[in-house]
């Protein structure tokens, strides 16, 4: 088990002690239970063998409807890490697939922090909805958004990974970088942008086991029978199949020991 240091956030360390030796991650946290998500994070790293410092980071322009106070006493913002550096730097999903992009209300803010990166972190992963707004912001690619959700877990390439989005990539929309896994039902679920130093991954590895259920039982109360039900996730017995954790230790170590230590080139940085 490696070491991982949460430095800010709802499940913040009471009293942190970042490891000098750790790779720095700045984590924008855009889904709506953040406390879980931060444990998400920090279990797969636990699991991952490599020792991280984690920051968690809150849009500023972004209008929250429950608890405003106490998350932005908890989380930094852009404007309080804008000047540091990071090895590495992930976006997380939202439910916000439906939406246009410019309806989402920090979407300029998004594209900001997007572009800062390209000077201040080694690398970037981008995942779910993160993935979709950051291939159209960084002309990697186009998603196009589906009528029916995507839910369930699936094998991508070598990899077992929760998917639950109302979007797809297709391969041929692709116009920068590598498809690294992915069919033609799924769309691209992989992608990696060397030039830019830069993953974008359609699911979710860092979900915990019972996560999907959650979002489906929400989904029944919300939709009803028109819920979709996880593919390839309960057994005959509706009891949760957890088969994705060693598969997501193995992607997240994999990604943190392929980030390069040096930093952006200035043709990456005015990318």
């Amino acid at each position: 088990m490696s070491a991982v240091c949460i430095l800010s956030g709802l499940t913040r360390d009471a009293a942190p002690q970042p490891n000098p030796q750790a790779r720095n991650i700045l984590i924008l946290n855009l889904m709506p239970n953040r406390a879980v998500t931060e444990q998400q994070f920090a279990r797969t790293f636990a699991r991952a063998g490599v020792d991280v410092n984690l920051t968690f980071i809150l849009p500023a322009t972004h209008h929250i409807r429950r608890n405003e106070t106490a998350l932005r006493r908890a989380y930094r913002s852009f404007r309080d890490v804008e000047r540091e550096q990071f090895d590495a730097l992930i976006v997380t999903g939202a439910p916000l697939d439906q939406k246009q992009f410019a309806d989402v209300d920090y979407w300029d803010e998004l594209q900001t922090i997007l572009q800062w990166r390209h000077g201040h972190v080694h690398g970037s992963l981008f995942l779910c909805w993160g993935a979709l707004a950051a291939g159209h912001i960084d002309g990697t690619f186009e998603g196009e958004r589906l009528d029916r959700k995507i839910c369930g877990v699936y094998r991508c390439g070598q990899y077992l990974m929760p998917q639950s989005r109302y979007f797809r990539i297709p391969a041929a929309n692709v116009t920068s970088g590598s498809v690294l896994a992915g069919d033609d039902a799924l769309g691209a679920c992989i992608i990696s942008n060397p030039v830019t130093h830069s993953t974008y991954v359609s699911g979710h590895f860092e979900y915990l086991p019972g996560t999907l259920a959650a979002e489906y039982h929400r989904d029944r109360r919300q939709n009803g029978a028109d819920a979709a039900t996880p593919q390839h996730y309960f057994d005959r017995d509706m009891r949760i199949r957890a088969n994705w954790q060693h598969d997501a230790a193995s992607f997240y170590r994999d990604w943190l020991n392929a980030i390069p230590t040096q930093q952006p080139t200035k043709a990456i940085q005015e990318a």
